[in-house]
């Protein structure tokens, strides 16, 4: 493994890592103010904070129509509705759930990115997400951490809602990165977007007295930032990075090691339990990383392009 892929798979851990805290930062923010208000927030936070960036970078860059098209659809699909399912399954089901349905991303991802954008599924990574997937569904289908296996309700749903549409969204983007637009760009653009359509469905959905519900403490409010810049801002660029190199689906494999940190997080900051199925879940998933991820000796690291959008 060369330098740069190991610079790629440490800065693609951090970005799990963060990206699994995150889980444990929405469905606190949701015991404050509504989910709808929580995305309606964060996301234009997230995007604002990239903007001076981009300017700095490339000046006002101004995309073609059919660049704007494809930011639209990023907006709509990775954006308003991945964080708007987000924000309202994890308020009916724990952080753990959450994370390892998130966690199904890489066998959607793999599978839609092999019939729509050509991405080779081998064997390998056909045993990886499949590990993967058993991790998953083992957990999601269990009522609690000690318990016999069942359904566990319309958290669940919405959670795997959330997932498909960043799914969707990353293949657009997928798209969009064959026009050469930076990822900068598209990551800075396509948040605002997905931001001011949330709070134009907020202020649809719930009218603009909504907002005077924002009342949050100074731990909110901080955890709201950490959430929007930490997590959404700097997580998605460093995700971006790894597809740019990886492709979309080895570097989705890397989701399946966000569950340990909703896990852990949950337990800390929410009084979360876990049980021998979440250490049973996670222990697949792990193997199933573990897997997907392995590259033959001789193999070079080429861009595949593409970028990704955040949780």
């Amino acid at each position: 493994m060369i330098k740069q892929e190991k610079t790629i798979y440490f800065i693609l851990a951090l970005v799990v890592i963060s990206w699994g805290l995150n889980i444990v930062m929405v469905k606190y923010l949701t015991q404050s103010i509504s989910p709808m208000l929580v995305a309606a927030i964060r996301m234009p936070l997230a995007g604002i904070v990239l903007l001076p960036f981009v300017w700095k970078k490339y000046g006002f860059y101004k995309p073609n129509m059919k660049q704007w098209g494809l930011l639209l659809l990023i907006g709509v699909t990775s954006i308003f509705f991945h964080q708007l399912f987000l924000a309202y399954g994890v308020v009916t089901t724990t952080a753990t759930n959450a994370s390892l349905i998130l966690g199904l991303n890489p066998l959607s991802t793999a599978l839609l990115a092999s019939m729509f954008i050509g991405e080779k599924f081998n064997m390998r990574l056909a045993l990886g997400i499949l590990f993967g997937f058993s991790g998953v569904v083992l957990v999601v289908t269990s009522k609690s951490a000690g318990s016999s296996i069942g359904l566990s309700g319309w958290g669940d749903l919405i959670m795997f809602l959330s997932m498909l549409a960043y799914v969707i969204g990353g293949l657009f983007i997928k798209k969009l990165s064959a026009t050469a637009i930076p990822t900068l760009v598209v990551t800075a653009y396509s948040t605002v977007i997905g931001g001011v359509l949330l709070n134009l469905g907020t202020l649809t959905m719930l009218g603009p007295s909504s907002y005077d519900q924002v009342h949050l403490s100074v731990t909110a409010w901080a955890v709201m930032l950490m959430s929007a810049w930490g997590a959404s801002s700097l997580g998605t660029l460093g995700w971006n990075h790894g597809i740019k190199f990886l492709g979309a689906n080895k570097t989705a494999m890397f989701l399946n090691g966000l569950p340990f940190a909703s896990m852990v997080g949950g337990v800390i900051f929410l009084d979360e339990h876990i049980g021998w199925i979440h250490v049973t879940a996670f222990i697949l998933t792990t193997f199933g990383i573990v897997i997907g991820t392995l590259k033959k000796r001789d193999s070079s690291l080429t861009p595949a392009g593409g970028s990704s959008v955040k949780y």
